[in-house]
């Protein structure tokens, strides 16, 4: 098994099916264990998304963490957007995520976003 990727979803409830599509290849991925790793970052409207109360993103987020996906969510958009703690209560890690991208990206991760 060789390969990491790093799915980017930015898209929110606004565009729910597209934010549902980037968390169930994701948690797919992982569960068929044909990659190295498999990490998600949240940003922007997604953020919104996993703080809410949407059963099926819920639900989503949940198998993400039983299939030990790493998810990690933009610090700065959480605190402006009065997210912080919500996010951070799922176990989310809150980074500066112009810094996380790059690192991923110079680690040999692939990026696929939604």
């Amino acid at each position: 098994m060789t390969g990491k990727m790093l799915v980017l979803i930015t898209s929110g409830l606004e565009n729910r099916d597209k934010l549902l599509v980037g968390m169930r290849f994701a948690m797919n991925s992982a569960r068929k264990n044909n990659l190295e790793d498999v990490k998600v970052v949240f940003f922007g409207p997604s953020e919104k998304a996993i703080a809410g109360d949407d059963q099926e993103v819920r639900d989503l987020y949940s198998k993400l963490v039983e299939h030990n996906v790493t998810s990690i969510a933009c610090n700065g958009y959480a605190a402006a957007n009065d997210l912080s703690e919500g996010i951070a209560k799922l176990g989310v890690k809150l980074e500066n995520v112009s810094d996380t991208i790059p690192g991923f990206i110079n680690s040999g991760y692939s990026v696929v976003s939604f």
